[in-house]
């Protein structure tokens, strides 16, 4: 049986909190915070942007991973270093 390799591995986060401020009179998240849909395609072009910079660095091959939380409200992008 082979030996598992040793592994490190560290985190950096980019994280972007998106908010609205509204009247006094507004009644709340009824609307299911439709003014977040205007910035789904931004939100995935930085996805798209950060992989394309991660694989341009040459050595790294980056894939996403999936930490159980919806892919519209995290992302996580493994940046494997190849050699």
């Amino acid at each position: 049986m082979a030996a598992n390799p040793y592994v490190e591995q560290r985190d950096f986060t980019l994280r972007i909190e998106l908010r609205r401020a509204f009247p006094e009179s507004y009644d709340g998240d009824a609307d299911g915070y439709a003014w977040v849909e205007d910035l789904q395609p931004a939100m995935a072009e930085i996805v798209r942007a950060a992989a394309a910079i991660l694989a341009q660095r040459g050595g790294f091959r980056v894939h996403p991973a999936n930490r159980g939380r919806p892919a519209d409200e995290e992302v996580t992008l493994v940046a494997e270093r190849t050699g």
